[in-house]
This record gives structure tokens, C-alpha cells and sequence, in this order.
């Protein structure tokens, strides 16, 4: 079975997790944050894979709906 989900591009994520989006290329360049997908020349991520990813360094995290 096919699920979709929803991707949020680097600004979006920067706003919901209060980095900045400069800090955040840092961090996938130095392979401290998950990488994302790289869609017609704009990187966009899964929620799923960053909650993912903050569970691993045992922070709590949730991505408020955006209702686009």
C-alpha cells in the first residue's frame, strides 16, 4: 500500500524547530541533522524523519499543522 506524506520545505522547518536555516545546512554538511529529499532543486523533508531524528537525542518534538 502507498502512504503519502506530507513534506515541509527548509523554511517551514527552520520556523517549527527555531534554528535557523543557515544552521541546518550546517548540520546536514557536517551529518548532524537528516539530509532530507532533494525535489526539483529544493531540499524538503519528513516530518516523520525528523521526529525520528529527535527522538534518537531524547528531545520531544511536534509539527503544528499548516492548513496550505
Amino acid at each position: 500500500m502507498i502512504q503519502f506524506e506530507t513534506l515541509i520545505g527548509i523554511e517551514e522547518l527552520s520556523k517549527e524547530i527555531g534554528l535557523n536555516k543557515y544552521t541546518l545546512y550546517k548540520k546536514m554538511r557536517d551529518n548532524k541533522f537528516p539530509k532530507g529529499l532533494k525535489v526539483n532543486g529544493r531540499r524538503l523533508f519528513k516530518p516523520s524523519s525528523i521526529k525520528e531524528y529527535y527522538q534518537t537525542i531524547g528531545v520531544d518534538i511536534s509539527f503544528s499543522e499548516s492548513g496550505n
